[in-house]
């Protein structure tokens, strides 16, 4: 039998755990069973069945990574569920193992809710950021989102676990197929409104074409996204090779003017504005919050742009006084997503040191550049945090705490994340901190080399390249219609593909695109596309 102190307390840690609150530690939660087991031990009392039931739990998602954002089952959810049903009902742990898949794949559909909800509290933040209130962006941006995602993981958990795995079952059962069908189609629509956002901000006419490369490139060869940047580099390379050669202006007018006036803007550039301890303030607060605001508006923007405050505040001194201190404040407002450490330390380390000389010289470097730095990193750097992090060492440390974990031992779901958080930490931190000294160098030399245009030109194409790859990755909707003529079975789907594979994913996002294009009303877009998903995939025309 749970008690209703226990399933409160069940209920809470699962929200804190959902939450993603300190990125490592509860990243790991989110992926993982192990850890979870530990914090259900301490609850429920009986810390050896807890290891043993996690461990066997544990093994059915090894290699599970939520990528992107996108998290095909939740192992966090069916351990808070699974693990004290089976301790409190005397279940084997195969039956502890049925019991979490069904739990696992309904927590997935949750957290779109969640994302989705976010999006509401992401308009006020922008709001806040016109005003140059920070602490406003900070409230509706993270700290709203971050409570209301404990309670609506929270207070189900609770009830699942007091009244019991009788309960749940039912529920279970009596989700209707359409409805299920209903919610993974709307979770395969909705990434597309952030990548139509993005997209909507960076595109010029003439550059429109990369995207539509980066998307059928994937398509075609389902290539992942380190060899998708390695082909956008070359591309992105040949474009400003024979743009330039086809533009000796431009090469002209750099050697006349830029050079003397940039020389004379940054002769008394000065030293760095930060010191280590700034930097490692700005590490730790993305630490802390970075996926708490998580919304498939913005994703992770509004805590970029918190993590950024304490240095724009030295950089700006007057604050909200400051119109530049509030153009800052919106221009990181803008969509971002990515993995923490290595994604989250190189684009916080450039975009303060983009900031700092733009603080010195401000029309020296367009707010253009900062967006599309980050824009064109950010999908590279997540995939190479995806498979060295979660994909890698996650697993690694797991294989190696494992055997202590099967014998009941609690150091075997303690030593994996707590090993993990430090290696982490540490890591992204050097990182912050040594892109924030190159950024400098690289920002201070691309102004006195007068190269501006061409890494306005270069981040706008490879930004774009970068986008439409990764929307054919993650916006995955498809049609599951056929019919039957003869004898024959023929799937819409597969004419489809033969005509021009991924037409339904580009159509969602270009969708959106011409939507926010016309109306820039970010949270409208994302109902729309949320209610439209949901009618359909109800009604069988998309999955």
């Amino acid at each position: 039998m749970i008690t209703i102190t226990q399933a409160i307390l069940l209920g809470l840690v699962c929200g804190l755990a959902k939450s993603v609150i300190c990125y490592t530690i509860n990243g790991f939660n989110i992926n993982t069973v192990i850890f979870n087991a530990v914090l259900v031990g301490i609850v429920m009392g009986d810390m050896k069945t807890a290891m043993i039931v996690g461990a066997s739990v544990q093994l059915i998602y090894l290699g599970i990574v939520a990528a992107g954002g996108n998290q095909p089952t939740d192992p966090c959810l069916a351990s808070y569920i699974a693990i004290p049903i089976a301790i409190a009902s005397g279940l084997d742990t195969n039956a502890a193992v049925a019991l979490a898949v069904p739990v696992g794949l309904l927590g997935s559909q949750v957290t779109n809710l969640v994302y989705l909800l976010n999006g509401f509290f992401v308009e006020r933040a922008d709001e806040a950021a016109e005003k140059g209130n920070d602490r406003g962006i900070a409230l509706w941006g993270i700290y709203v989102p971050f409570v209301v995602r404990v309670l609506l993981i929270a207070v189900p958990v609770a009830i699942a676990n007091y009244f019991g795995s009788t309960m749940l079952a039912n529920v279970m059962n009596n989700i209707p197929t359409w409805l299920t069908n209903g919610l993974s189609a709307m979770g395969a629509c909705l990434p597309a409104v952030g990548f139509a956002i993005i997209t909507n901000l960076i595109a010029k006419p003439k550059y429109v074409i990369f995207f539509f490369a980066g998307f059928f490139i994937v398509q075609y060869t389902g290539i992942s996204t380190i060899p998708l940047l390695l082909a956008g580099v070359f591309v992105t390379f040949l474009y400003v090779t024979f743009t330039r050669t086809g533009n000796q202006s431009l090469d002209d007018e750099e050697d006349d003017d830029d050079d003397e006036d940039d020389d004379e803007a940054f002769e008394t550039s000065g030293e760095h504005l930060l010191s280590n301890f700034d930097i490692l303030k700005v590490w730790t607060r993305w630490m802390v919050w970075c996926e708490c605001g998580h919304s498939f508006v913005r994703m992770m923007a509004p805590s970029f742009c918190n993590a950024l405050v304490p240095a724009l505040k030295k950089f700006y001194p007057e604050k909200e006084n400051d119109p530049h201190y509030i153009e800052a404040l919106k221009r990181h407002m803008t969509f971002f997503n990515t993995e923490g450490h290595f994604g989250g330390g190189p684009n916080l380390g450039l975009s303060l040191a983009m900031e700092e000389t733009k603080s010195k010289n401000y029309e020296a470097v367009p707010g253009e550049v900062i967006i599309n730095i980050k824009t064109g990193l950010m999908g590279p750097l997540a995939g190479i945090g995806d498979t060295i992090t979660w994909s890698t060492l996650m697993y690694l440390l797991i294989g190696l705490f494992l055997p202590l974990a099967k014998a009941g031992n609690p150091l075997g779901g303690i030593g994996p994340v707590l090993c993990l958080t430090v290696i982490m930490f540490t890591l992204g931190y050097i990182l912050t901190k040594q892109c924030y000294n190159f950024g400098y160098s690289f920002a201070e030399n691309m102004m006195k080399s007068g190269i501006i245009n061409i890494v306005i030109m270069a981040a706008s194409v490879l930004g774009l390249f970068m986008m439409g790859g990764l929307a054919a990755t993650y916006v995955t909707v498809s049609t599951p219609i056929k019919w039957t003529v003869a004898g024959q079975t023929t799937q819409l789907q597969n004419i489809f593909n033969s005509i021009l594979p991924g037409i339904l994913p580009l159509l969602d996002v270009m969708l959106v695109w011409g939507y926010l294009r016309k109306h820039r009303n970010y949270f409208m877009a994302a109902i729309l596309v949320t209610v439209i998903s949901l009618v359909l995939g109800c009604l069988g025309c998309i999955i």
